[in-house]
């Protein structure tokens, strides 16, 4: 990070500080209720400076995605540089898509809730280097990633899954991506109410259920 000009890095932190601080009070409050001032106290920035950084509330949970969805690709592009194939890429999709859940329980069903209302699609904006720097400190050539939708991460790797021949000739990938992805949304907020069950386990199961035998390894 010290290589970066001053204003870069306050930049990156102001913007994570933010993100961290909406995302503590999504432990027990939605999204809506949540006090940008309480958030501009805490983080000592004007409200100003907040929407600077964020045109919206909801932008700040699509920061978080952005940032899940870089670290996802560079993840799933190890395994497959490992020697694991698209199949496995896909259920490395899904475990850390678990670990983020458990870590902020309340954002998949923002997520959802805003999809819901809104048809149009979320453009992110290019993160910058010292941004790169401050969130994937240990991930080597990250920067090389950008983000991309969870229908381009499953679309990608179960296209690649057809031509490596680890699904069938036949399988209707469009129809398997869908599943995928309600898989990806809905067992989250269904699960809100189970802290019992462990997601990445109640992932594994259900993508064994649509004929992805890797992910129970």
């Amino acid at each position: 990070m010290e290589e970066y000009p001053l204003r870069e890095r306050k930049y990156a932190a102001t913007k994570a500080a933010l993100l961290e601080a909406v995302l503590a009070r999504l432990n027990d409050q939605t999204l809506e209720s949540i006090s940008v001032k309480e958030v501009c106290q805490e983080v000592q920035v004007s409200e100003t400076t907040f929407f600077n950084y964020f045109p919206s509330k909801p932008a700040v949970i699509f920061y978080l995605v952005q940032l899940w969805s870089i670290r996802a690709g560079w993840e799933m592009q190890q395994t497959l540089a490992q020697g694991g194939g698209h199949l496995d890429a896909l259920c490395t999709l899904f475990d850390l898509t678990a670990e983020q859940v458990v870590q902020s329980p309340g954002v998949m069903g923002e997520i959802v809730a805003w999809q819901a209302r809104n048809r149009n699609k979320v453009v992110f904006v290019p993160l910058t280097p010292a941004e790169y720097a401050l969130h994937f400190a240990d991930n080597a050539d990250i920067e090389q990633f950008e983000a991309r939708g969870i229908d381009q991460l499953l679309g990608a790797q179960l296209q690649g899954a057809l031509q490596a021949g680890e699904l069938p000739a036949e399988s209707d990938l469009p129809a398997l991506a869908l599943a995928l992805m309600a898989i990806f949304f809905v067992t989250p907020i269904l699960l809100q109410q189970r802290p019992d069950v462990d997601v990445k386990d109640a992932y594994r199961r259900q993508l064994q259920l649509v004929g992805l035998p890797a992910c129970g390894s």
